[in-house]
């Protein structure tokens, strides 16, 4: 069993066994990172955050849909700034726009990127904390600098973990242990509250240690402006951010392209423009799906008519193996299947044993099965 099936399998039990204690600690032995851990989930998974201060409990769920450009060029209280070597792995260009955005009050930070700034706001005060200007090569996000602080008085190491921290666990979304304050490793259980308070949720194991540095293989995706342009249907705007410079087939940070977010809106002008301006119909997103393996799945057919006609691949495979037919023929969207059988679908395709043909049959739908005999 992995580490991390077995860490939150144990969830419930070790919320349990600590609720009047402190903190348990995991052994460097049984972790993949070969250091002593804190585990914090009996605070970070159960508390819930509360303000007596309405302005601040408006601001931690006001990001909404923002594109963070009212915090551009936003300097932090804070005037000290630090060299980093801290470098994260993107896919050739990090375009400007969302890395994370809170939404409940347990999440503590907004994160946004305006194309050479990360911008690390707290969320229950809207205010800018922290900036870290970066550069970009042979597809690294290399950070020069950072100014600023997360926390009073931390070390330039612990800023450095900090930041590391919030990238990875927010923007990517990935467990990995939060820097603790040296100060509280005597008492576990403050180490905790203090945990919960600078992190929220996002945090599950913490290290006493400014110097760690977690490491992640996951690249480091923004939601582009133009990626929200598409979620509003802002026709001006998706061509501004275009001529702006955003690359139209880019990933978004759930691993989607403009045209997989294309599918959502019920405005088909938005793929039509998408198109226009250049977009690949056969766009994959990271589990190797095209915008008309979404369309079919959202039961569009004029997403799905209009992606065929733009020469979208009938035939494509996911990472899986599963095409567009197979979702079709699973999910019962008989008039789909005529559509994609008409374009020239493959019956025959297997992935993971199945055919489109078995997947109807499994759900016993009688119509869909007759097409496909």
């Amino acid at each position: 069993m992995s580490f991390f099936k077995k860490f939150f399998s144990n969830n419930k039990k070790q919320q349990t066994d600590t609720s009047e204690n402190d903190l348990p600690w995991i052994a460097a032995s049984e972790n993949p990172w070969n250091v002593k851990l804190l585990d914090l989930r009996p605070i970070s998974q159960t508390m819930i955050s509360t303000s007596q201060n309405q302005q601040m409990a408006k601001n931690a769920v006001s990001y909404g849909t923002e594109n963070g450009r009212n915090f551009w060029d936003i300097k932090p209280e804070s005037d000290r700034t630090i060299a980093s070597n801290l470098t994260f792995t993107i896919d050739g260009y990090l375009a400007p726009g969302v890395l994370f955005t809170p939404n409940t009050m347990e999440h503590k930070w907004a994160i946004y990127y305006d194309g050479e700034y990360l911008i690390f706001v707290r969320s229950w005060l809207r205010e800018v904390f922290v900036i870290a200007k970066t550069s970009q090569a042979k597809n690294q996000l290399i950070i020069e600098n950072i100014t600023g602080e997360f926390t009073e008085d931390e070390t330039s190491a612990f800023t450095n973990s900090f930041l590391n921290f919030l990238l990875i666990s927010h923007s990517i979304g990935e467990v990995v242990p939060a820097p603790l304050p040296k100060t509280l490793i005597n008492n576990t259980k403050n180490a905790g509250y203090w945990a919960f308070s600078s992190y929220g949720n996002m945090a599950n194991l913490g290290i006493f240690d400014d110097n760690f540095i977690a490491q992640t293989n996951s690249a480091l995706r923004t939601h582009s402006l133009l990626h929200i342009a598409v979620a509003q249907s802002n026709l001006e705007e998706i061509e501004n951010q275009v001529n702006n410079g955003i690359h139209i087939n880019s990933l978004a940070g759930d691993g989607l392209a403009t045209l997989h977010w294309a599918i959502a809106s019920e405005r088909i002008e938005v793929i039509q423009k998408l198109l226009e301006l250049g977009a690949d119909p056969n766009v994959r997103s990271i589990q190797g799906a095209t915008p008309i393996m979404n369309a079919v799945q959202s039961n569009k057919i004029k997403h799905t008519m209009t992606l065929l006609d733009a020469n979208a691949e009938v035939n494509a495979k996911d990472n899986r193996g599963f095409t567009a037919l197979h979702r079709a023929a699973e999910m019962g969207h008989e008039e789909i299947v005529v559509l994609l059988l008409e374009h020239g679908a493959d019956k025959s395709i297997q992935a993971e044993g199945y055919t489109a043909l078995s997947l109807a049959e499994s759900r016993e739908n009688k119509a869909i099965v007759k097409l496909l005999k």
